[in-house]
């Protein structure tokens, strides 16, 4: 994320009244609200994820390799990858919205769709490199800047912890792999 910046802010001396006060102490990090929301940056590596495949595709159509083999089935894997984040950051957003499971349940799921999304974001990148060689790591090509700013930002925090608690969920929860995350196991 080269071409991004970081700064601090000084808030000190800055008076904040009752009635600019918005919520309770310490309700930012209530459950499943706070970790149900890592569905929104994985809908953001989603869109990286598309910018990638997009720049790779587009170099294929544009350097009249797409109709190797070889590189059709690589596309084809990326394919596979990228439907497979939307499906899950779609179905985690509609989890964290409906709010028919119990928090945990809710948090889990969300866990297991960041997790898929930063697979799916990794397999991209390693597919559309191995697809357009030494040229998406140079400068001026488009899929130079993309790649870095995707495996940048696929890089979120906790990842083992998410997945353990995830499994720790998906172990406590009993019944029917088809009913572990719907209401009641239907």
């Amino acid at each position: 994320m080269r071409a991004s910046a970081t700064s601090t802010v000084d808030f000190e001396g800055i008076a904040v009244t009752g009635d600019e006060i918005l919520g309770g102490w310490d309700d930012y990090h209530r459950q499943p609200v706070f970790s149900g929301g890592a569905w929104r940056f994985a809908a953001a590596q989603l869109g990286g994820i598309e910018a990638v495949f997009d720049a790779w595709r587009s170099h294929l159509a544009g350097t009249g390799r797409g109709g190797d083999p070889h590189q059709l089935a690589r596309l084809g894997e990326g394919a596979i990858a990228l439907e497979g984040a939307r499906s899950w950051v779609e179905r985690a957003a509609r989890t964290v919205f409906d709010d028919a499971l119990p928090p945990e349940r809710i948090v889990a799921f969300v866990n297991l769709a960041r997790l898929a999304v930063e697979r799916a974001g990794l397999d991209v990148l390693r597919l559309a490199q191995r697809s357009v060689g030494l040229q998406s790591f140079l400068r001026e090509h488009p899929l130079e800047r993309l790649s870095r700013d995707l495996a940048t930002y696929l890089r979120q925090p906790a990842p083992d912890r998410a997945l353990t608690t995830a499994a720790e969920e998906i172990l406590k929860a009993g019944g029917q792999a088809w009913g572990l995350w719907t209401r009641d196991g239907r």
